[in-house]
């Protein structure tokens, strides 16, 4: 049996910045806009995603945040919603 292991990575925003891609991320986020697909458009804004990778967990929500340990504080919630 794996040991379950959790990523944190930056997702929309704090990935372009990272990446130095914001001009292409923010023409990506008028298109969304634009096309009225708000959904995209917030999910831009998570900052960061938190998931666990375990073969035997079944859980379909991950953590997100503006930090790193609001995404793991964020998932942790998740799992105990699950697991109750």
């Amino acid at each position: 049996m794996s040991e379950p292991q959790i990523t944190v990575y930056p997702v929309g925003l704090f990935s372009d910045l990272k990446r130095r891609r914001l001009r292409s991320g923010l023409r990506y986020l008028k298109h969304q806009a634009l096309r009225g697909n708000w959904n995209a458009v917030g999910n831009y804004f998570n900052g960061y995603l938190a998931e666990v990778q375990f073969s035997s967990m079944h859980h379909t929500r991950c953590g997100h945040g503006w930090t790193r340990r609001r995404a793991l504080s964020n998932l942790g919630r998740h799992l105990g919603e699950v697991n109750q």
